[in-house]
Order: structure tokens, then sequence, then C-alpha cells
């Protein structure tokens, strides 16, 4: 079959490229045809350049043209429709990733801030309607079967979308041929616009999958360490530059000192879009490609820091992590955070490992020290962590084995 994939394929983001790609290569690797729909709204394509540095912009630019085929750009619902019907697609896979959003109006109030008040701007990719609906097909001629996959809501606050709105989003949810969702949250915005007929099973990201879709891909441990001048023993570190997510430049030096005791070399590693916060004797700098980034982490001793894909490629090959975890619904503009939304606490409970997260998304946190979470690196329990791996990348074929079985049965 010609499928195509509709996710953040323009998104300078390693998460989003990877689980992308894992899907492409699964695909690729049964015989099967993808193709990437290369939808990017003028609004998120300006926002990509502005937080983006521009020679990382342009290397992410390149790299998708080697990764994966994609179709003409599309800007509006219309060209997504124009291309299904041109490029001869036959069914459309919507996902993994954040692309079941929507941030109602509410959500959206600061109150007080300097203008008394004020509402935040936002993309077209986090408001209903969007592509990632699958309202292109109303334009068909012939509507195509759509399987939404693995999806995410990203702290969506549901309950203040209007019921008009949430009448037509209940309408696109039940049209999909198979559906399910990231995250117990996004499970429950589901049930809840949809009046308890959708109650989507909760999937792995097809990152959890890396190793077995794109190993092909994969650079070898000693080509990365020569690359990247790189210890046999490292350790990854990064943190945004937020005050409510990130650590002092003084915990970080009592961290790379104790570590120099065991032998393991602390590494900054970079975020998509920029270096992580504070200074360390090693750094790794942008450009840096997402394949190089998965096995950076795939090959370390650790991991510390913030977001959520670095613990997913930690736990999918039994790396010891610690989470500061900067997720969460916000509440009373930022002062506090309510991290049982939480997708990395989510996928953290579920595979028994909440003892290595701390919650980082509030002015109220305590930051542990560093010998602390030194310690629980090195007491975590692999043999565990690679169990799990094992039993979610399992769950991770069924669902591909049932997207493919319904999307194939519904032509």
């Amino acid at each position: 079959m010609k499928i195509g994939l509709l996710a953040y394929n323009s998104a300078c983001n390693f998460g989003a490229t990877l689980q992308l790609l894992s899907t492409f290569m699964f695909l690729k690797n049964h015989g099967h045809e993808p193709v990437v729909i290369n939808w990017v709204a003028k609004d998120l394509e300006d926002f990509y350049v502005r937080i983006t540095p521009s020679f990382q912009y342009a290397n992410y630019l390149k790299l998708r043209l080697k990764l994966w085929n994609e179709t003409a750009l599309c800007r509006t619902i219309k060209d997504v429709a124009t291309v299904i019907s041109s490029e001869h697609i036959e069914a459309v896979i919507i996902g993994s990733d954040a692309v079941a959003q929507h941030h109602p109006l509410f959500e959206r109030i600061v109150f007080p801030c300097r203008k008394i008040i004020a509402i935040n701007s936002v993309t077209s990719d986090v408001v209903f309607p969007n592509p990632f609906w699958g309202i292109w097909n109303d334009f068909l001629e012939k509507p195509v079967p759509v399987a939404l996959m693995s999806a995410a809501s990203q702290d969506s606050q549901y309950k203040f979308i209007p019921k008009h709105l949430r009448k037509q989003m209940k309408e696109r949810i039940l049209a999909y041929k198979y559906a399910s969702v990231r995250d117990v949250d996004t499970k429950k915005m589901f049930s809840y616009i949809t009046e308890g007929q959708c109650c989507p099973p909760v999937t792995p990201d097809p990152v959890f999958a890396f190793n077995q879709n794109a190993a092909v891909l994969l650079p070898s441990k000693e080509d990365l360490m020569k690359k990247y001048g790189l210890a046999d023993k490292y350790l990854l570190i990064s943190f945004k530059n937020d005050k409510r997510s990130n650590v002092s430049q003084a915990w970080l030096y009592e961290l790379q000192n104790i570590a120099k005791q065991y032998g393991i070399q602390c590494v900054s590693l970079p975020f998509s879009t920029s270096r992580s916060s504070g200074q360390l004797d090693k750094e790794i700098e942008l450009p840096l490609n997402p394949v190089d980034w998965y096995t950076l982490l795939k090959h370390s001793c650790g991991y510390i820091g913030n977001n959520m894909h670095p613990i997913v490629v930690c736990l999918h090959n039994a790396v010891p992590f610690f989470s500061f975890d900067n997720y969460g619904t916000k509440h009373a503009n930022g002062l506090f955070c309510d991290s049982s939304t939480s997708k990395i606490r989510h996928i953290l409970k579920v595979a028994g490992f909440l003892d290595c997260r701390v919650s980082s998304n509030s002015l109220f946190r305590r930051t542990p020290k560093p010998a602390f979470v030194l310690e629980k690196l090195q007491t975590f329990d692999r043999d565990k962590c690679a169990a799990f791996a094992q039993g979610y990348l399992d769950k991770y074929n069924e669902m591909m084995s049932m997207i493919l079985e319904r999307i194939v049965g519904s032509l």
C-alpha cells in the first residue's frame, strides 16, 4: 500500500523526527510505500524559523530529504487533500506525537499581567480544526481510511472546549478506523469529547521500536566517540534555559566533580534548537542530527535532564536516567504545576521508574542533590528496564498490526 504519514515532519525536534522515521522504516521494512505528507502551516513554519538557529534549521531540511520521501508542500487542509489525491495515497496514519491538541481560549488567558489581561497566541497545529484531525477527507472524491496512532494532547485543558467544538471533534474522532493515544490524559480527553464512545488504548511512542525499525541507520559507538571526542564512559546532561526547569551552575559543578571520581565524563547535550543550560567541561554543539542524538543516548552510561524523548530512548535501551520533568498543567500563571498530566510521569509510572523523576515545572520545586541523582543512576535496574522495553516493543508491534489490518480492511 501507499500510505501517507502525517505528523510533525518539519519540526526541528529530535523526538518528532525519530518517531516519524521509526514509523516510516517500519512500513518500508514490511513492503509498503510510505510517504510523508508535508503539511507545514505558514504560521508554524515562521515559528520554527524564529526559534531555531539558521544553521540547525538548514541542516534539518537537508536531512529530511535523506531520511524519507515527502509530498509537495501543503499549507492548508485542502492542499493535503490535493496531494493525497494526486499522489494516489491509499491510506493515512496520523501521528505519533502531539497531534491531538486543542488549547481553548480560556486556557490561554493570562491574568494578571502588565496589561491586566492577555491571551497567549498559538500556532494553527494546536487548535481545532487542522489537518491532524483528518478534515481533508471531506474534500476527497473517495475518502481514504485514517488511523490515529499514539496521539498526545499535550496538556490540553479539554473541559474548557465549547460544546459546539466538542461536537465537531467527536465526529472526527469517531471517523478514524483506528485510534490510540500515548498517555492517560489524552485517553480521558477522547472519552470526554466523545461522551464515552471512544476510549482509545494507550500505546507506545514509535521511538520504543527504533532499534527494531531503523538500526541500519545508526552509527557505531566507536565512530560516534571519535566524531564527538567522548570518553568510554560518558554521562549526558540537558537542561533548558528556564529557571523552573534547570539547575544552578554550582549544582552542575558538584555533579561533574563527583562523576569524575567514578571515571565518568559529564557531557552537555543540546536540545534541537538550543544548547543545554550551564557549563560543563565537555559540550556537544549544534548542528546535531537526530540519529546521532539517539545513538549518543543509546551508548551513554546515563542521562540527566528535561524533556520526554531522552527518557524514551533511555527506557528503550535500558540506559540509566533521572528526569527533571518539565511537563504538566500549569496553574496560577505557572506558580503551580499539576504533574499528574505529565507525559513523562505517565510513561515512568507504566515502566515502574517514578523514583527516577522529580517534577521541575514549578517555582516551588525542591532540587535533589547531585549525589542523590548519581546514586539513582548507579543503582538503576537495567534488567527491569530491559524487560519493560521488550514488553512495550511487543505492544508496539501489536498496534502496528492492528492499524494495517484496519486500514487494509477498509479498502
